[in-house]
C-alpha cells in the first residue's frame, strides 16, 4: 500500500452528507468545505475541515454563512460583532457556541463543533410526547443553557424545537448567532413568539422564558400548545393565554402555565424554573429522602439521553490542495469512473451498429410497436407529481387523501431564498384532475421541509427531500400542514383495482 501524499487528510464524516452546489464556497476562513449540512432563515450550515487538527474524529466542524435579511444594513455588522465575541466567551455543555467566527467577511461566518444527535423536533414527530425522565432532564438543560446566554446578554430570540439539538449527554441550543426579526418568523413561528415578540418587540429573557414553557410543552405532549391554524389565530391565543396542557407531566404544569403567561412580567426567571423542575424530579425520586447535590442531580439526568445513538461517521480521505468542486470529492470520483465507462461503451458499440440497422419494414413494425409500448407505459403511469393540499382532505385521518397532478415547464431556480410552502405549490401547474388515493403508513417518505420546524430545508442537487420518515407521519401532517408539491409512487397492483390506488413511496420536492 502506497503511503499517503502529505497533502491528504483523513476525516470522519456523517453518511449521506448532501453534496455542495455549484455556487457554494470552497472554502470559508481556514476551512475547507465538503458538503452542506442544512440552510434555514439565518444562512447555510456547511460540513468542514479543520486541518490544523491532529485528531481525524475532531477535524469535522460546522460553518454557517450568516446571510440573514437582518444583516443586510450595514449598521447591524457591530452588533453582530459583539454577539458573536459574547457566545464565543460561554462555556456551556448546553449551548452551540462559535469555535472561530468571522463578523467582517462577506458573509460572516462562524465555525462550531458539528453535533451529532436529532433535532428535538424530528424526535418527538416520530416517538411522541417525551417521558418524564427525559422531559425533566430537557427542561432543565434548556433553562440552564437560556441562563448561561442570559449572563452574556444573549437573548436567543427565536428558540423552537428545531434549534434544539439532543445528543447523548443532553440538549444544545443552536443558532444563537442571529435572532430572527418577529416581522420575518411571525408566519411560520408564531407558536414560539411571545406576544410582546409576535407585536414586533425585540428579544428578551422573558420571551425566551416563553418560547421554553412552549418547546416544554410541546416535548411533553406531541402537540402544538397553541394549537394548528393560521399565524394570526396562534398569536390570538397566545395573547389571551388559551393554551392546552392536557397530558403534559402534572408536576410541570404549574410552571410551563406561568410561562406561557401573556404578561411577561407574570413569567417566572429562569432560577425559578430551574428550582421547579428540580422540584419535580426530587418528589418523584425518594422524597422523604436526602436528596443529591445539584451536580449529583445534572449527572442523573444527562442518563436520560444516552439512548440516543447519532448515526456513526465515516471515513473520507480529503485532498489539501486545489480548489474543491461543486460536489463531495467521493461523488466525483464516481462521476469520473461513470463517464469512462460511458466512453468506453460508446467505442466498444460504435462498430457494430451497422450489423443491427433494421430494414424499412422492420422499422415500420418497430414504430408500431414502440407506439404501442408508449401508450401501456402511459397507462399504468406509477411515478407523478401531485400537489397535496391539506384543506382539501375531507378525512385528513382516514383518508382517501385528495391530490392534484402538477407539472412545469421551467427549471427552479436556486438561491433565491428559501419560499413558503404555499409560494412554491403556486410555481406548478395543474397536469390533471383532482383525485384520491390510499396512503401505506408504511410507506418511504423522504421530506425537504414539510416535516421540519420553519427554517430547515432537507435536499439534494436535484431538488428533492433527503429526510427519512414514513406514511404514517405524512397522513398525520395532512391533518395540520400547508400544502406541498411531492413525487409520489403508487403500488401498481392498487392501480389495478376499482378503489382508489395506493401510495408506497413520496418524496417532497423543494427548492431553496
Amino acid at each position: 500500500m502506497s503511503p499517503r501524499s502529505p497533502r491528504e487528510i483523513s476525516v470522519l464524516v456523517p453518511p449521506g452528507l448532501a453534496p455542495l452546489y455549484p455556487d457554494d464556497p470552497s472554502r470559508i476562513g481556514p476551512y475547507l468545505v465538503l458538503g452542506r449540512l442544512g440552510q434555514g432563515g439565518t444562512g447555510t450550515v456547511y460540513a468542514a475541515v479543520d486541518v490544523s487538527s491532529d485528531n481525524a474524529g475532531d477535524r469535522l466542524v460546522a460553518v454557517k454563512t450568516l446571510t440573514s435579511p437582518e444583516l443586510e444594513d450595514p449598521s447591524a455588522y457591530p452588533a453582530l460583532a459583539r454577539r458573536l465575541r459574547s457566545l464565543a466567551a460561554i462555556d456551556a455543555a448546553q449551548v452551540v457556541t462559535p469555535l472561530a467566527h468571522d463578523a467582517d467577511a462577506n458573509p460572516p461566518w462562524a465555525a462550531m463543533p458539528y453535533m451529532a444527535g436529532e433535532r428535538l423536533s424530528h424526535y418527538v414527530t416520530k416517538r411522541g410526547g417525551l417521558g418524564s425522565g427525559k422531559l425533566i432532564a430537557l427542561a432543565v438543560g434548556l433553562a440552564e443553557g437560556l441562563s448561561v446566554l442570559h449572563a452574556r446578554s444573549v437573548s436567543h430570540g427565536a428558540l423552537r424545537p428545531s434549534e434544539v439539538m439532543l445528543g447523548t449527554d443532553g440538549p444544545h441550543i443552536m443558532d444563537c448567532a442571529v435572532a430572527p426579526s418577529a416581522l420575518r418568523i411571525r408566519g411560520n413561528g408564531a407558536t414560539w413568539l411571545s406576544p410582546e415578540r409576535y407585536r414586533g418587540g425585540s428579544p428578551s429573557p422573558a420571551s425566551d422564558v416563553f418560547a421554553w414553557g412552549a418547546v416544554v410543552a410541546f416535548a411533553g405532549t406531541g402537540r402544538l400548545p397553541f394549537g394548528t391554524g393560521e399565524a394570526g389565530e396562534i398569536a390570538e391565543r397566545t395573547a389571551e393565554g388559551a393554551f392546552d396542557l392536557e397530558g403534559l407531566e402534572p408536576g410541570l404544569r404549574p410552571v410551563v402555565d406561568r410561562a406561557l403567561s401573556p404578561d411577561p412580567d407574570l413569567r417566572p426567571s429562569l432560577r425559578e424554573v430551574v428550582g421547579s423542575v428540580i422540584a419535580v424530579w426530587q418528589a418523584e425520586h425518594n422524597p422523604y429522602e436526602e436528596q443529591p447535590g445539584r451536580a449529583e442531580i445534572s449527572r442523573i439526568l444527562e442518563q436520560e439521553w444516552h439512548a440516543i445513538e447519532p448515526p456513526a461517521r465515516i471515513p473520507e480521505v480529503v485532498r489539501l490542495e486545489g480548489r474543491m468542486a461543486g460536489k463531495r470529492p467521493t461523488r466525483l470520483l464516481f462521476a469520473a469512473g461513470t463517464a469512462a465507462l460511458a466512453l468506453g461503451l460508446i467505442g466498444a458499440g460504435v462498430w457494430g451498429i451497422g450489423q443491427f440497422l433494421p430494414s424499412s419494414d422492420q422499422e415500420e413494425s418497430s414504430a408500431e410497436a414502440a407506439a404501442d409500448a408508449q401508450e401501456t407505459e402511459e397507462a399504468v403511469e406509477t411515478t407523478i407529481v401531485a400537489r397535496f393540499d391539506p384543506s382539501e382532505q375531507e378525512d385528513p385521518e382516514k383518508g382517501p387523501w385528495v391530490y392534484t397532478p402538477v407539472d412545469r415547464d421551467d427549471t427552479p431556480i436556486r438561491g433565491q431564498g428559501v419560499p413558503t410552502h404555499e409560494a412554491w405549490a403556486l410555481q406548478w401547474d395543474e397536469d390533471g384532475e383532482p383525485a384520491e388515493a390510499d396512503i401505506d403508513p408504511e410507506a418511504e417518505v423522504l421530506c425537504a421541509k414539510f416535516c421540519t420546524a420553519p427554517e430547515d430545508v432537507f435536499l439534494d442537487e436535484d431538488f428533492r427531500g433527503t429526510y427519512e420518515m414514513t406514511g404514517a407521519e405524512f397522513i398525520d401532517y395532512l391533518s395540520w400542514g400547508p400544502v406541498m408539491i411531492v413525487e409520489v409512487t403508487f403500488d401498481e397492483e392498487s392501480m389495478e383495482g376499482e378503489g382508489p390506488p395506493e401510495i408506497v413511496q413520496i418524496t417532497e420536492l423543494f427548492t431553496d
